[in-house]
């Protein structure tokens, strides 16, 4: 019986590897696409890539990107990173949607490095799949980790408070701007902005809001687009609802020494 066993699992291995001709081929360069990434060798790795390639990555929202964004975030990682490095818990061959083998490579694991700005170490545990076109070269690169646990671990924060004092009875004026598409939606899609978050207290009639930017500097942008070009004019459109006019709303910025615990 042992024997049969044996013999079943080497005729299914052989099967396999006959129905499956590319893959040795296909792991070996996504191995190597790896291990240039820990050497932080871009053109060696775009090399490695097809110009049509469709990227997805695991950042809330994101869309299918292309070749030139694909070049892009793999800078950034050099750029944000020392000491990449590949922890491969497994290699697999991947599927086609009806489960047959197509020479396409995943991989779970964990990268590990520090960030450049914080000194922050990083263990980035995910799973990363890679399909190949005719010519052996990356066609499709995705991935599935926790984008936003990575950016609040390692990266700097640069925050930025505001409060805005209502008027009494105008509450639902000044939460109307706000959600309306030219108040924190427009907030949030401005360059540097990376997150921005919302709370009205009702015993105080007064709007808390907490925002992450990239820079002091690319907050300074969007302030000064605020006040001079805003096609919304929602600074404009608060004043009448506020206490004091302008001065109801006060914001805090330059903050320094962010500290999570």
């Amino acid at each position: 019986m042992k024997r049969l066993i044996l013999l079943f699992l080497m005729a299914t291995i052989l099967t396999s590897c006959n129905n499956n001709p590319d893959y040795a081929k296909n792991l070996a360069t996504a191995q190597k696409l790896f291990q240039l990434h820990e050497e932080e060798n871009l053109e060696a790795q775009l090399a490695l890539v097809s110009e049509k390639m469709e990227s997805i990555t695991s950042m809330y929202g994101a869309k299918a990107s292309g070749f030139d964004q694909y070049k892009a975030m793999l800078e950034g990682y050099h750029n944000d990173f020392d000491d990449i490095k590949y922890n491969a818990n497994v290699w697999l061959p991947g599927t086609d949607q009806e489960g047959v083998l197509d020479g396409s490579v995943r991989t779970y694991g964990t990268w590990t490095g520090t960030n450049v700005a914080t000194g922050k170490q990083l263990s980035l545990m995910g799973y990363w799949y890679f399909n190949f076109d005719a010519e052996g070269k990356v066609i499709t690169q995705g991935d599935f980790f926790d984008y936003g646990g990575m950016y609040n671990a390692v990266y700097p924060k640069t925050k930025v408070f505001a409060t805005i004092e209502i008027k009494d009875g105008k509450a639902n004026e000044i939460m109307a701007l706000l959600n309306s598409e030219g108040g924190l939606a427009a907030t949030r899609a401005y360059e540097g902005c990376m997150s921005t978050e919302m709370v009205y207290n009702s015993e105080t009639n007064t709007v808390w809001i907490v925002e992450d930017w990239a820079s002091n500097d690319l907050f300074l942008k969007y302030i000064e687009w605020r006040q001079t070009a805003d096609e919304y004019k929602i600074i404009e459109k608060m004043i009448p609802y506020m206490k004091g006019g302008a001065n109801g709303l006060t914001v805090a910025h330059s903050n320094s020494n962010y500290t999570a615990y």
